[in-house]
This record gives C-alpha cells, structure tokens and sequence, in this order.
C-alpha cells in the first residue's frame, strides 16, 4: 500500500521532529484507548483489511465497523456487486458472546469498465456494524471470516480472518467512532415525503428478458440527471443494474430499468431493495415483485403517492 493513501485515513506516521517527543508522549499515554478500538491490519493484493471498534457498550450494543483501505486504482464491492464482481461477505460463526450482527453498507458508487457496470467502493470504505452481545456483562470476542471481491486490471478475490475483544467498560476511541458515524450518515435510509422516489414499478417481458420497469417521483428542484439508484436483493440472488431509459428502449415504460436476467424461473416473490442517491443523500425502499401476476407490494410505504 503506498504512504500516499494511508494518510489520508490516518495522521502522518513522522511527525516533524520538534513534535515527535510530545506524540511519543501522547502515544504512551493514550495507546490503550487506540489498541483497543482496532484490530491488526490483514493484507491483500491492493489494500489492507481491520476491525474498529467505538469502544464501551452503549444501549445494549457495541458500535463497529470493517475499514478498508485501498491501493490507488483498486475497488470492491457493494452488497449488490452488479454485473460483474464479489460482494462482501461475512461469517460470525466463530465469535463468543454475540447474540446478533448487522452489517451496514453505505451507497456506493458507479462503475462502468466498457464491459459491464458494477457497484463499488474505491480508495477505502468502513462498513458499519452493529453488534449485540448475548451477555452484556461479558466482552465479546468478535471473529470474523471475510471474503470479497477486489479489482483493478483484474479481479481477484481475497479473505481475511479479523478478530477483536469488545468490553463493556473499554475506553472510547474517538478516531474510531468518528470513522463509523460518517460511514453510517452514508448508510441509505427509509424515504421521506421530501426525498425523490420510486413511484411505479412495472414487470414485463421483452423477448425472453424479464425487465422491471421504474417510474420516479422527484420533489421541485431536483434534476432527475442527479440522482443515481442502486438495486439490492437476497446475497443467494442476483440482478443487474438500473439504467436510465434511452429514446431508442421503445418498450420501456419507465425512467429506468432493471433486467431482472439470471434469477431462478421457480422464484415467484422476488424481495427487492432499491436505493435511490441525490447528492450525498441516500434514501432506500423495499418492495415484493411477484413475478407470476406482476403485483408489486411495497415494503412499509414511505408515504402515499
């Protein structure tokens, strides 16, 4: 990895040299609170891999976080990768005290090769945890076993096993906790009456291809060239990416559309999420398609349309 891109995420490794006895003395003093709220680095070809923590148990959980960095030119992957690539995925089996984990994922952005599009993240991301332990008196040793998907010229997948002890009376780390809660602020959320939304879903076949078209809402003063949607469904399901519609698509009947290409003919009930991205401002909405009768039945509406 070079120096250039691990300063951007943390504070030069050599200070100037008038600095240096005072940092020493600070990294004496305060190197129980910076141990605690990380994990070791674990390597991969383009990047490194670590666990953060915020530090203490605060209303019954434990606030964390998967922080990648990456080598310039390097990206992985959304939880939907798209038409092409590994999304991330995680296995807690080996942990202790851990009654519940939930991994967030920020929006990412687009990615168009000339081949296929994808949905990534480059130079680095944390992606948030929220962990609950069985036994809150007791600290939870967090093991995790991850695997996804990391490309530049090629694709390689990678792994890393990451572990970290988690202690309810453990010292804040306020690098840490800053990291996590601007990856969360970027974890979508339910749409509001001010957000743009996704106010027509309609299923239909073009030839053989299955293909959902989108129909969207936009408040006053929102261009609809700015906003952006990512399309998510079950880790063993895949989909491809929504795409504006284009003059010469005489067969849309929406502003986008997903090809719905790959999933398996006996799935009926396709459970689908749909992110929508104005700006920095991400909003989500979850749907059911029934892919049988074509009935769309959305997930806790976020208003009436």
């Amino acid at each position: 990895m070079d120096m250039q891109t691990l300063r951007r995420f943390r504070l030069p490794l050599f200070p100037p040299l008038p600095a240096l006895a005072l940092a020493l003395a600070q990294l004496v003093l305060f190197a129980p609170t910076a141990i605690s709220g990380t994990s070791d680095w674990a390597r991969f070809e383009g990047g490194a891999v670590r666990l953060i923590s915020s530090g203490p148990l605060a209303d019954g959980r434990y606030d964390a976080g998967i922080e990648f960095v990456l080598d310039p030119g390097w990206h992985t992957y959304w939880e939907n990768a798209g038409e092409a690539g590994i999304p991330p995925q995680v296995d807690w089996a080996a942990s202790g005290n851990l009654a519940d984990a939930r991994l967030q994922f920020p929006y990412p952005e687009r990615y168009d090769d000339g081949f296929s599009v994808s949905n990534v993240y480059k130079d680095g991301i944390v992606l948030p945890l929220a962990l609950r332990p069985d036994r809150p008196e007791h600290p939870v040793q967090l093991e995790i076993d991850l695997a996804f998907g990391n490309c530049k010229d090629v694709c390689v997948p990678a792994s890393a096993r990451l572990s970290m002890t988690l202690d309810p009376s453990e010292a804040e780390d306020r690098t840490s906790h800053r990291a996590i809660a601007r990856a969360r602020a970027d974890v979508p959320m339910p749409a509001q009456a001010t957000d743009p939304v996704v106010s027509r879903l309609f299923l239909r076949k073009d030839g053989k291809k299955e293909k959902l078209d989108l129909s969207l809402t936009v408040p006053a003063g929102t261009n609809m060239d700015d906003i952006e949607i990512f399309a998510s469904v079950p880790q063993d399901l895949s989909v491809g990416v929504p795409r504006r519609t284009k003059p010469e698509w005489k067969q849309a009947t929406g502003d986008w559309v997903l090809s719905l290409g790959g999933l398996p003919e006996d799935l009926v009930v396709l459970p689908l999420r749909l992110v929508l991205v104005a700006g920095r401002h991400a909003v989500e909405q979850k749907f059911e398609i029934n892919r049988s009768s074509g009935a769309v039945t959305e997930i806790h509406p976020a208003r009436a349309r």
